[in-house]
């Protein structure tokens, strides 16, 4: 798991001598669970699972979530649980950004705390940045509470890679030798049969969207009142730049209002006050954004 473009692919084609599409451009090119070729390292037979980020081009992050519970749940079903679970980190970039934090929560909320021993954080690229920076960018990464620290201790590893198949091998050996373990999402679903509204992640994702929809609808009331302050003026240019804006920010308030409403479908109530409640809950998402602690 990671952002889109963080190297998932790449590291999947180089460990296993797979094929998987790799994008070269600013689009996502994973917008589907991917799986590569099984193949033998040592005495272990490891096929890796390719899975887009929650900032995909062409997903929403609602789309995201309920492809991996399936996948995820159909594995628990049958009886298939994973060895290891990676988050990917591009020691590249010079700030930990809300994409990267975003993804990274989901991957805590998917993973629950019990199975982060079987977890490798992954930072890669590391041949491509000085040994100061990138020294300096693990030491924060790994020690910070906004960033890996949680992860860390609750025995997830760090691990450097540098884009070669020793280095993935590496990394592999670590986590094929794990004892497979269910994650969170697996158990809420299958075991609690929650619906993927009432799951640690679908609770997340919830308060991230209901705080989306806060910042755009007060962009829009700001907005509205820049309209009328140029119909007053009589500025017929600005106004139709404006309605324009206002159209395309309209569409995304759509869009984060239907993500929403998917994950709540079948299973949440309104209370008479207007908020969403969770009717096995009864927590309220609309203007409080959930955040985990370990």
């Amino acid at each position: 798991m990671g952002p889109t473009g963080v190297g998932k692919t790449t590291f999947i084609n180089r460990a296993s001598g797979s094929d998987l599409r790799v994008g070269t451009g600013l689009e996502s090119t994973t917008d589907c669970i991917q799986l590569s070729q099984p193949f033998l390292l040592g005495r272990f037979r490891i096929t890796l699972v390719d899975t887009p980020g929650f900032d995909d081009t062409r997903k929403s992050d609602a789309e995201i979530l309920t492809m991996l519970v399936d996948y995820l749940a159909d594995d628990a079903r049958n009886k298939h649980y994973l060895s290891g679970v990676i988050y990917m980190h591009r020691i590249t970039d010079n700030r930990m950004g809300g994409i990267a934090l975003r993804n990274f929560k989901m991957f805590m909320q998917l993973c629950g705390k019990q199975a982060l021993p079987n977890a490798a954080i992954i930072l890669n690229m590391w041949n491509e940045v000085s040994e100061d920076v990138r020294n300096a960018r693990k030491l924060e990464l790994l020690t910070n509470e906004k960033f890996f620290k949680p992860a860390i201790a609750a025995r997830a590893v760090a691990f450097e890679h540098d884009n070669t198949e020793k280095s993935a091998h590496c990394i592999l050996r670590h986590l094929a030798r794990r004892k497979p373990k269910t994650l969170l999402i697996q158990r809420e679903v299958v075991r609690e049969h929650k619906h993927i509204g009432e799951t640690a992640a679908g609770i997340a994702l919830l308060g991230d969207l209901a705080e989306k929809e806060r910042k755009h609808q007060e962009h829009l009331r700001q907005m509205k009142k820049e309209i009328e302050e140029a119909v007053e003026r009589r500025d017929e240019e600005e106004r139709a730049e404006l309605e324009e804006s206002r159209r395309q920010l309209e569409e995304v308030c759509e869009k984060l209002s239907r993500q929403r409403k998917s994950l709540l479908a079948g299973w949440s109530t309104r209370d008479p006050a207007g908020f969403w409640c969770f009717s096995a809950r009864n927590m309220v998402v609309d203007r409080i954004p959930y955040q985990i602690s370990w």
